[in-house]
C-alpha cells in the first residue's frame, strides 16, 4: 500500500461514527430571516453612536462587552486590538453601517479572543470586507477569535468576512449577503511567500451553519463562498451557499479537515474545486474527508479536484450539475478513495504520484467510472482585475 492512503480507513471511520434612520438598509427579511441573537443584559458599555463607540474601543479593558443600540454609521475602520474584547449588540438589529469606501475594513481585529456576534453588519460601501481579523505575527495578533450569529451584507468587489493568520478561528452561524463579491468567507495563512507554507498559520479554523448568498456572479476566479488557503485540521461543516459564486467552496493546500453536510447550489463554474492557485503557487489538498455535500446547478462539476491526494469522498449527492458531472479527479491527483456519489458521472483521469516513490497512486473508486475524459471547461469566463486595498491580498 502506498504511504499516501494508509491512513484512510481511520479517517473514515472517524467521519462515519463522529434603531434610528439610515440611508442604506438591509431588507427586513434579510436581517430576520435566520438569524436571532441573544444580547447581553449587563454590558460594560452601550453605545449608539461612532464617537461612542471609538471611544469605547480605545478604552476598552480584556473581557469588556461592548454593545451597540440601534444602526451606527460608520465613515472610518474600527480597530479592535484588546483581548476578548465583544463587540455585540444591545438590541436585536442593532449594527453598523459603512458610509463609503473611506471604510476599508468596518471592524478589524487585531487581538487574541475578540468576538463580534449579534450584529447586523452592512459592508456593502467598504472598500474590502465588513470584517478582518489579522495576524502578522508582530504587530496584529489576532487568534481564537469569533464572528457569529451576525447578518452580514458583504463588501461589493470585496470580501463577506477575511480572516489572515491566527489559529482556531470561528466563523458560524451568520447570514451573509454579497452583490458582486470578490469572494466569500475567507481564510487564509499570513506569510510573506505564498510558494511556500505560511508561517502564521489559520489551523483549527470552524466555518459551521453559515447561510451565504450570491445575488449577482462573484469575481475572483479562484475563490467562491468559501476559500480556505494553506490551513490544516479544518472544518467547512452544515453551510448551506446558493446563487452565482464562481465556486461553492475553493480549498488550497488543505490537508487533515473535513468538509461535511454543506449545500451548495447554483455554482457558475464549481461546487467544490480543489487547489485553485495563481501564480503556479505550489500545493495540494491531502487527507481530507469530503462527505454528505450536496451540490447541484453547477455549471462545470459537482466536484472538480485538481492537485488532490488521498482524499475520501463519501456519500456526496452531487445530482443535477451540468452534463450530470459529479466528480471529475484531473491527471494532478492520486490515492483518492471515493464512494456513494449518488446517480451522478465520476470522470477519473487520476495519473499522479503522491508519495514521491516513482510510481502513480491509482484513485480508488467504488461504482460507475470512465476513465480518460477531457475535463469540460471553465464555464466562469474572464473576470476583472481587482485589487485590494489592504495587505495582505486576499489568496
Amino acid at each position: 500500500m502506498h504511504r499516501a492512503t494508509q491512513f484512510l480507513p481511520a479517517l473514515l471511520l472517524g467521519v462515519i461514527v463522529g434603531c434610528h434612520d439610515q440611508t442604506r438598509t438591509l431588507s427586513p427579511s434579510f436581517a430576520t430571516s435566520t438569524v436571532s441573537p441573544t444580547c447581553p443584559a449587563n454590558p460594560t458599555v452601550t453605545v449608539s453612536d461612532e464617537a461612542s463607540l471609538r471611544a469605547a474601543i480605545a478604552a476598552a479593558r480584556p473581557g469588556d462587552v461592548i454593545a451597540v443600540s440601534g444602526t451606527i454609521e460608520v465613515t472610518a475602520d474600527d480597530t479592535i486590538a484588546t483581548d476578548g474584547v465583544r463587540l455585540t449588540c444591545a438590541t436585536p438589529g442593532s449594527g453598523l453601517v459603512a458610509t463609503g469606501f473611506d471604510v476599508v475594513d468596518m471592524v478589524t481585529v487585531t487581538a487574541p479572543g475578540v468576538v463580534v456576534d449579534g450584529l447586523v453588519l452592512d459592508g456593502s460601501q467598504a472598500g474590502d470586507s465588513p470584517y478582518l481579523a489579522l495576524n502578522d505575527g508582530v504587530n496584529a495578533l489576532a487568534q481564537d477569535v469569533r464572528f457569529t450569529n451576525n447578518t452580514v451584507t458583504c463588501a461589493r468587489f470585496g470580501e463577506c468576512a477575511f480572516v489572515a493568520g491566527g489559529t482556531g478561528a470561528v466563523v458560524s452561524d451568520n447570514q451573509f449577503q454579497a452583490t458582486d463579491p470578490f469572494s466569500g468567507i475567507h481564510m487564509q495563512g499570513n506569510g510573506p511567500d505564498p510558494t511556500v507554507r505560511f508561517p502564521i498559520r489559520i489551523d483549527g479554523a470552524r466555518v459551521q451553519r453559515n447561510t451565504i448568498i450570491a445575488i449577482t456572479p462573484s469575481l475572483g476566479p479562484r475563490f467562491g463562498a468559501i476559500r480556505v488557503f494553506d490551513a490544516d485540521n479544518v472544518m467547512i461543516t452544515d453551510n448551506v451557499v446558493s446563487g452565482p459564486w464562481r465556486n461553492g467552496f475553493s480549498p488550497f493546500r488543505l490537508a487533515n479537515s473535513q468538509i461535511l453536510r454543506n449545500q451548495i447550489t447554483g455554482s457558475v463554474v464549481d461546487g467544490i474545486r480543489t487547489s485553485s492557485a495563481g501564480g503556479g503557487a505550489p500545493g495540494l489538498v491531502v487527507r481530507t474527508v469530503f462527505s454528505s455535500n450536496r451540490v447541484t446547478g453547477a455549471g462545470r462539476a459537482g466536484v472538480f479536484a485538481q492537485r488532490a491526494c488521498a482524499n475520501q469522498f463519501a456519500s456526496n449527492d452531487l445530482r443535477g450539475n451540468a452534463a450530470d458531472l459529479g466528480l471529475l479527479l484531473d491527471d494532478s491527483t492520486g490515492a483518492n478513495v471515493v464512494a456513494g456519489v449518488q446517480n451522478a458521472v465520476v470522470i477519473d483521469n487520476g495519473a499522479f504520484d503522491c508519495d514521491g516513490d516513482g510510481r502513480i497512486d491509482p484513485n480508488i473508486i467504488t461504482g460507475g467510472v470512465s476513465h480518460h475524459q477531457p475535463a469540460p471547461p471553465d464555464t466562469g469566463g474572464a473576470a476583472p482585475a481587482r485589487a485590494s486595498h489592504r495587505d495582505p491580498q486576499p489568496l
